[in-house]
């Protein structure tokens, strides 16, 4: 086990191999999901390339929401990653063990363009490993550091992030070209090989890592692993129930099957009922075993417990101390602004899925270019570079001194108001495809820019308010909330995609009626926050 550097000037030596694994890592992950929806689309859901609109409405509306379960899944089980790091394996043995999943996904998905079921397998995988190491790389970079060298760790952070955006800035731009011109397998397969690539370059560098041990038992591990098995097998038959329940109704082969059968339970089958189940057996198993680890006496959910329980927070604070009660009550506080991120990502996500399919149906050609229609997102990845500085830097110096006190909420509440806005133009590019046009690839660069922004305004503010906003033993959770608004966000629109599939309430939302529904989510969302944030009180925990 390697030691931390004596040195005060010297970067450890295990930095390196954790930003070349993270490199390749995002070029694997953002390369994939820039063709994913697009080439489910074509190969599976509408082979014969039809043009019939409603054949091509079931199509798309189907890869989208598959595409949105896989995302939901990636931040879901960051979740389970932490567990395992923390009580189990260690940071170390987490992130190596689960990029060999990940890596053996990618392989499969490779090698399964032509088999669904193959197909979906390997999502599943993939999100297994890319959503299990989430939580400990960032992490395993600040383990590296201790007291004498601290003062180098926002160089690391800086040249980890770097990392990430070129890995997904080069991968956004390469993968689409060599599926265009490779085929599938290729596109795929490069990914594959960066993966592979990014778990050998991590164990390389194992003797060189300081490694902080994990605190668990051997009952935790049986719970871990079963409630992560049983997510792994619903997700990949959650929409094999549906088909079967209806073939029985059908045939009328099996009874038991016809009593579970309804309309309405189908047309909104997909990742949404599985995971409010899932919820709903976390409160359930939180009630009857509250003396448990998950719920023990002084933790998060066991204040709480004791509190609905007893008459409030008043009581809690005589059992648990002022202290710890408040700390609770500053997470509330935190979630009730976290209760509106997931609309900023039930639109954001929608940037690399609906909107790479409404991009190949426009002109791509552009500054003398003709772009692949998954190419188009690199403006995120470029802008976002360009937008933290100008903001930082110049932005939100400039309303200071014109008397605007710029604060994290109004920052939110901005934000949200520019991503309705991209929504407006992605919405009106859409009115012209439907009215037969061919608009040009640049109005949706404008809506990146514009979607951008106000990312920069939303995604970064919330971070610095989830952290600054929490107490120092709550901190954790309030990341791991942060991460869930991502997967809340992806379902809301897996639901609906998945309601318009089965031609349900949503299928009205056709072609551009589709961005206008979640412009108006997102304008709403913007008005009631604006509303309420001011109400919200703030105390930073800082230090």
């Amino acid at each position: 086990m390697a030691q931390p550097n004596a040195s005060n000037d010297k970067m450890p030596a295990s930095i390196p191999y954790i930003v070349g694994n993270e490199a390749a890592e995002r070029f694997n992950y953002y390369g994939l999901r820039a063709i994913l929806t697009t080439f489910m689309v074509a190969q599976f859901y509408n082979p014969q390339h039809s043009t019939d609109p409603a054949v091509m409405q079931v199509a798309e509306a189907t890869a989208n929401a598959k595409t949105h379960d896989f995302v939901a899944m990636c931040y879901l089980l960051p979740m389970f990653g932490g567990m395992a790091a923390d009580w189990f394996w260690g940071k170390y043995k987490t992130i190596l063990y689960l990029s060999l999943v990940y890596a053996i996904g990618n392989v499969v998905l490779a090698l399964s363009t032509g088999n669904e079921a193959m197909f979906s397998m390997a999502l599943m995988l993939i999100a297994i490993g890319a959503g299990g190491i989430k939580p400990c790389v960032s992490a395993n970079v600040g383990d590296q550091f201790d007291e004498s060298n601290a003062h180098l760790l926002p160089k690391a952070f800086g040249a980890f992030y770097a990392s990430i955006n070129a890995g997904s800035l080069l991968s956004i731009l390469l993968i689409p070209y060599l599926k265009s011109h490779f085929g599938p397998t290729v596109a795929f397969g490069v990914p594959a090989i960066a993966m592979l690539i990014a778990v050998g370059f991590f164990y390389i560098g194992r003797d060189k890592y300081r490694r902080v041990p994990p605190k668990g038992d051997s009952n935790k591990l049986v719970i871990f692993l079963t409630a992560l098995l049983s997510l792994a097998v619903s997700y990949v038959y959650w929409d094999t129930i549906p088909t079967l329940l209806r073939q029985a109704t059908q045939n009328h082969t099996t009874s038991a099957f016809s009593a579970f059968y309804t309309p309405g339970i189908l047309k909104i089958a997909g990742m949404g009922p599985l995971l409010l189940t899932w919820g709903l057996l976390v409160v359930l198993m939180a009630v009857l075993f509250k003396k448990q680890w998950f719920a023990a006496p002084g933790n998060f959910v066991g204040i709480n417990l004791y509190a609905a329980m007893n008459g409030g927070f008043e009581a809690a604070k005589k059992q648990y101390g002022e202290e710890s009660v408040d700390g609770i009550k500053s997470v509330w506080r935190v979630m009730s602004v976290f209760a509106f991120i997931p609309f900023f990502w039930a639109l954001w996500d929608q940037s690399q899925s609906e909107w790479v399919v409404q991009a190949s149906k426009m002109n791509l050609n552009f500054l003398g270019i003709k772009w692949e229609a998954e190419q188009i997102s690199f403006v995120n990845a470029g802008f976002i570079l360009a937008f933290i500085p100008l903001f930082t830097l110049v932005v939100y110096p400039g309303l200071e001194k014109m008397g605007i006190k710029v604060t994290p909420l109004r920052k939110i509440g901005a934000g949200f108001v520019l991503t309705a806005f991209s929504f407006v133009i992605i919405a009106i590019i859409q009115e012209w495809i439907d009215a037969g046009q061919t608009p040009n690839i640049a109005w949706q660069i404008l809506a990146f820019v514009i979607l951008t922004a106000g990312e920069v305004l939303i995604s970064i503010t919330g971070l610095e308010y989830a952290y600054t906003q929490s107490p120092p033993s709550m901190k954790s959770t309030i990341m791991a909330c942060w991460l869930l608004t991502v997967t809340v966000g992806n379902v809301v629109v897996s639901v609906i995609q998945t309601n318009i599939k089965s031609g349900g309430f949503f299928a009205q939302f056709q072609g551009a009626g589709f961005f206008w529904l979640f412009t108006g989510i997102c304008a709403a969302t913007a008005v009631l926050f604006m509303l309420i944030s001011p109400h919200i009180e703030e105390k930073k925990y800082i230090g």
